[in-house]
């Protein structure tokens, strides 16, 4: 079966009820990066609440990849660091958050109205989502640290850098030092883990420090250094082990409680990854033409490929995944293509009960998971990279800088 879904005209309806509604915590939902909520959102009864337009657009730390390879002559490659094309937003108790590469900060709204709140300035671009956890915020910016903010007004209430020094260098016409944090800090358990790395032949940091006061002494906590990686890109967690995008190289993968390194994923680099219910990993999009490579988590063995994937979402029984062209659903046991449906919006993919809802330009569009019918469209400026599903709303990041709130 295909459908098509292009047009890019807004639905002004209004909202027909909320089933299971439930915060957004951290980037694509929880610490699996599942992109993955319960909550039931009718898109056919969204329409735009607010928007929030900040006074400039994403500054992102790389600006893509090369636009050919001349010797093996493909054209359209895939970019391998594309984690912060759009300020991603974050949602929880009533307040949305976001981190700023542009004005070197992160920002509160009220989620009802769109209104600032507060506003708290790091020393750097802030390129991963917060995480909300507990009535604080944590986060990293590249001037170096992980930070622990309340999420009530911003207040500090610690900030830790691994580097001994800080050493300053250019970078997108900011000084900033050798060891950024670009991985985000996922909160689980008590714990706080993130990376600190910007040149292989510079030294890394992986840290786990306590996550109410910041410092890394005591039972699985820990900061260890390293040389030959890179570590960009949210990271993942599952009950034992920690999974760090690279950029341009496969993923890492580490013993949570030691912070041992266990080796690598196998096939290509980027940055979407995610983990699935039942402890597999997806992760992409390769390299050149681009692809999503699934392993199993606990071995590391590949699985399967799934070619020119730019993102996915995983249930139980079923994976939905997104193409240039085109989302399809497989069915998991078999691996049987239920339907595809041809798109123009390539550029991430959530659920939301049993709603997809995938980010183009200019637009957003909504899939049915039993059929794949285009549901609705909503209307937006930009290319939408960030989308969010909260409390009866859903929130669009677009390379504008922009955050769109859809109730």
């Amino acid at each position: 079966m295909t459908i098509r879904c292009m047009t890019t005209a807004m639905l002004v309806v209004g909202m027909l009820g909320v089933a299971g509604a439930e915060d957004w915590p951290t980037y694509r939902h929880d610490n699996q990066r599942s992109g993955v909520t319960a909550e039931e959102l009718n898109p056919a009864g969204l329409s735009k609440a607010w928007v929030h337009t900040p006074a400039y657009p994403p500054q992102p730390a790389w600006s893509g990849p090369a636009k050919w390879d001349s010797y093996a002559g493909i054209v359209g490659l895939r970019s391998m660091r594309n984690y912060d094309p759009v300020f991603h937003a974050i949602v929880a108790e009533g307040a949305v958050y976001f981190g700023s590469s542009a004005e070197d900060c992160v920002v509160s709204l009220d989620a009802a109205t769109g209104n600032v709140r507060w506003v708290f300035v790091t020393g750097g671009p802030v390129r991963i989502a917060p995480s909300w956890e507990r009535g604080n915020l944590y986060f990293g910016s590249d001037d170096g640290y992980a930070y622990c903010i309340k999420a009530s007004d911003g207040a500090l209430v610690w900030k830790y850098s691994p580097a001994p020094e800080q050493r300053l260098i250019p970078n997108d016409g900011k000084m900033i030092p050798l060891w950024p944090v670009r991985t985000g800090v996922l909160v689980d358990s008590g714990k706080a883990y993130f990376g600190a790395a910007l040149l292989p032949w510079e030294a890394a940091y992986l840290c786990a420090v306590d996550a109410a006061t910041g410092v890394p002494e005591g039972s699985g906590l820990y900061c260890k250094t390293m040389n030959n990686v890179t570590m960009e890109g949210a990271m993942l967690a599952s009950p034992a082990k920690l999974y760090m995008p690279q950029g341009r190289s496969a993923p890492m993968v580490f013993d949570r409680e030691t912070g041992g390194h266990l080796g690598n994923l196998e096939g290509g680099g980027g940055v979407f990854a995610l983990l699935t219910p039942d402890m597999q990993i997806a992760h992409g999009p390769g390299n050149k033409t681009g692809w999503i490579t699934l392993s199993n988590a606990d071995t590391r063995d590949k699985i399967a490929t799934v070619s020119l994937g730019n993102a996915m979402v995983v249930t139980e029984t079923r994976s939905f995944v997104l193409k240039d062209t085109e989302l399809l659903a497989l069915e998991r046991a078999t691996g049987q293509t239920l339907w595809r449906t041809e798109t123009n919006h390539p550029y991430t993919l959530i659920l939301a009960g049993n709603v997809l809802f995938a980010g183009g330009g200019n637009a957003v569009a909504a899939f049915d998971t039993q059929d794949g019918r285009c549901m609705a469209t909503l209307a937006v400026e930009g290319l939408a990279h960030g989308l969010a599903a909260a409390n009866g709303a859903l929130y669009v990041s677009t390379d504008t800088g922009a955050v769109y709130c859809f109730r």
